[in-house]
């Protein structure tokens, strides 16, 4: 039996807006290089079933007790530990050795010239690994599929929450042989943690270990974890195909999905002040997110024995328009007993309504010698340009954006931006 628990936490609401992009993706820019793969030849190493040397890292990322400092780069969707991994054809988690971080486990195949690269950046806690637009064997390009993996040390701004694995996905189109999967395997055989399976001609997702689910379930979400724990129960994850920032309206409900590696009860505990965000029962219909936007889904299936393990909030019909951020954490009662927290932004008012109708905004942000620059804002009107630090203060405030924006005496870091332009607003982060 569920228990829904209501705690007063903070929940701020901050100003309306128009829209918001999910911030997960991590723009690529002059400071990540492309994987030099074992069976590409450079600049580009476009190859099938490659991957990288060992490369080390300058923190240690624990995969379930086991701690790591150094790391394979597989073509194929995935990290792996102690060797590199060509095997293409993906089976489901747990499985003996190969240890791995799969975002994507498919067969990837970036030698046609239309087809995108796999790019890498370190930071001191941070390992972002991006499959840009890449397509698929044999040599195809007609289809791509874009994601990304981050793994930390559980310090990490880009992650949050004390997770150490992040997924974020773009647009995916594409499937080969058997059912590509997301999540992670600790290769002893017993312990791992699987998200799913997907492939083209599934239904939306029914949980992880049940029929293969839709790849498009994965479009524009962002799946965050922990594998600190070095034992069989891990804490509860995440999987609804939830953006950072949602866009709704007063009287939506919100359904999140969330499994357990054990089958096990979870207790919900959503963060709301200003009870604009009302708790329902978990079995209601809600609505996921698609392409940006709430739609209706009455699947509500999610752990591996077919047993109800979603959450229902609704967003109260008086809430103001305005943007608000509450957190949803979830707790089971494993041993010993463990939590996941999650923090989202939910922005409400009319003015979303009208967002559907207009032609989206592609823009995206690069540091090119220490001046951040956009491309696709040419020919727009921007009415204003934001910048904010980690912690949100806003430190630069402008409407010229010609030349872009000169951060060489910045600190590194994380910085957060939005702009408004044409009527609308677009966001996204940037690391310097």
């Amino acid at each position: 039996m569920k228990r829904i628990l209501l705690s007063m936490l903070s929940l701020i609401a901050i100003s309306q807006a128009d829209a918001q992009d999910c911030s997960c993706m991590i723009p690529l820019d002059d400071t990540f290089s492309v994987v030099p793969m074992s069976s590409g030849t450079a600049p580009d190493y476009r190859n099938d079933d490659g991957f990288s040397a060992e490369i080390s890292l300058p923190f240690t990322f624990n995969l379930f007790g086991e701690n790591h400092n150094a790391i394979f780069i597989n073509n194929n969707g995935n990290l792996s530990f102690g060797n590199g991994y060509s095997t293409f054809s993906a089976s489901g988690f747990p499985i003996d050795n190969f240890p791995m971080v799969s975002a994507y486990w498919a067969d990837v195949d970036t030698r046609n010239l239309e087809s995108g690269l796999v790019y890498y950046k370190i930071t001191n806690n941070a390992l972002i690994v991006r499959y840009n637009e890449v397509g698929y064997f044999p040599t195809a390009a007609d289809q791509v599929n874009d994601f990304q993996i981050i793994i930390s040390d559980g310090t990490s701004e880009l992650i949050g929450s004390g997770h150490t694995i992040s997924f974020c996905y773009g647009d995916m189109q594409w499937s080969t042989g058997t059912a590509a999967t997301v999540g992670v395997n600790a290769g002893n055989g017993n312990v791992a943690m699987q998200i799913g399976r997907f492939n083209e001609a599934s239904t939306i997702y029914d949980g992880p270990y049940n029929n293969p689910d839709d790849v498009n379930f994965l479009d524009n979400s962002n799946i965050t974890f922990s594998t600190n724990s070095a034992t069989e129960n891990q804490a509860p994850v995440n999987v609804s195909n939830l953006c950072d920032t949602i866009f709704g309206n007063a009287g939506d409900t919100l359904l999140f999905f969330f499994f357990d590696a054990i089958d096990q009860d979870i207790e919900f505990d959503v963060g709301d002040s200003t009870g604009y965000f009302n708790p329902m029962d978990s079995t209601e219909a809600g609505f996921v997110i698609i392409d940006g936007f709430i739609a209706q889904n009455t699947r509500t299936n999610g752990d591996r024995e077919n047993g109800d393990l979603s959450y229902a909030l609704q967003i109260d019909p008086n809430t103001p328009d305005g943007t608000y951020t509450f957190v949803v954490s979830a707790t089971d009662n494993g041993i010993p007993a463990l939590t996941s927290s999650y923090v989202y932004t939910v922005q409400i008012g009319e003015a979303i309504l009208n967002i559907q109708e207009k032609e989206k905004l592609n823009v995206t942000a690069f540091i090119n010698g220490g001046i951040l620059q956009f491309k696709g804002l040419e020919g727009l009107n921007i009415e204003q340009f934001t910048l904010y630090n980690s912690n949100g203060q806003n430190i630069l405030q402008t409407n010229r954006l010609i030349g872009g924006v000169n951060m060489e005496m910045m600190p590194n870091g994380v910085y957060l931006y939005t702009i408004r332009a044409n009527g609308q607003l677009i966001s996204g982060r940037i690391i310097r």
